[in-house]
């Protein structure tokens, strides 16, 4: 079975000290049976650009294993956003670009957030927000807007409210057909209740950390028919991320 696991880091987390490494990630792909990684910077990490090129240089090591995706501070200007986006969509292909509320200390709604889902819209890739742990800022409700002011946009909620705030992800999701929803750290139950009330086309399997990779897939095992795990394993992730796994 194909397996895409939308949602890895490379490098360490300032906020919780937690490496993961190249070899790391293909150790637990190679465990677990992800064919495929979609693999972004840690948030708080002092030279992004260098891990972007690390994460650029995996996926030419590892040709169709590895996607690129950027996470770049928003409180950049403008331009220097710009360069680094373009770069990264550009120059290095890559598949998605995160905003981290927590991680980059700002609320989904600033003014400063706007290049980001413009930049989006422009280049036709899914914006990642991480949602739930950490802040207000991180609060679900708060893609609503940017989501429909970009309906063209698709915005992926991180941890679909990383079980805390699940229920308004769900409320989210119902409110705007953009919104999908990535459930790593949610209880098995709350991903049930993404499958009945928002459809199975609008989830996606992510990790996080690969640690969580076997308590991840098991809660897909415990809960979905083979035709639902293809669609959140497999066939949504290609279809919302464009990608092309010849």
């Amino acid at each position: 079975m194909t397996i895409i696991d939308t949602h890895m880091h490379l490098g360490m987390s300032k906020f919780s000290g937690h490496r993961t490494t190249v070899e790391t990630l293909n150790q637990y792909m190679e465990r677990y049976g992800i064919t495929h990684g979609m693999v972004m910077p840690q948030p708080t990490l002092d030279n992004i650009a260098l891990i972007h090129d690390e994460i650029y240089q995996l996926t030419q090591h590892h040709s169709g294993r590895f996607y690129g995706m950027a996470s770049i501070d928003p409180w950049l200007s403008e331009q220097e956003y710009e360069q680094e986006f373009r770069r990264c969509i550009e120059t290095y292909q890559f598949v998605a670009v995160k905003l981290h509320p927590h991680g980059h200390n700002i609320s989904p709604l600033a003014s400063q957030c706007h290049k980001v889902y413009e930049l989006a819209d422009q280049f036709h890739v899914p914006v990642i927000i991480h949602t739930g742990l950490g802040s207000l800022n991180a609060l679900p409700s708060l893609v609503i807007e940017p989501a429909r002011t970009f309906p063209n946009v698709t915005f992926v909620l991180g941890h679909a409210g990383f079980a805390v705030f699940t229920s308004e992800a769900i409320v989210a999701a119902k409110t705007c057909e953009n919104i999908v929803l990535e459930p790593s750290w949610c209880p098995t139950f709350s991903v049930q209740s993404m499958v009945n009330e928002v459809g199975i086309d609008r989830i996606i399997y992510g990790s996080d950390h690969v640690e969580n990779i076997p308590v991840e897939l098991a809660k897909y095992h415990s809960v979905l028919t083979d035709k639902q795990l293809e669609a959140v394993f497999s066939a949504n992730p290609q279809r919302i991320f464009h990608l092309d796994l010849r």
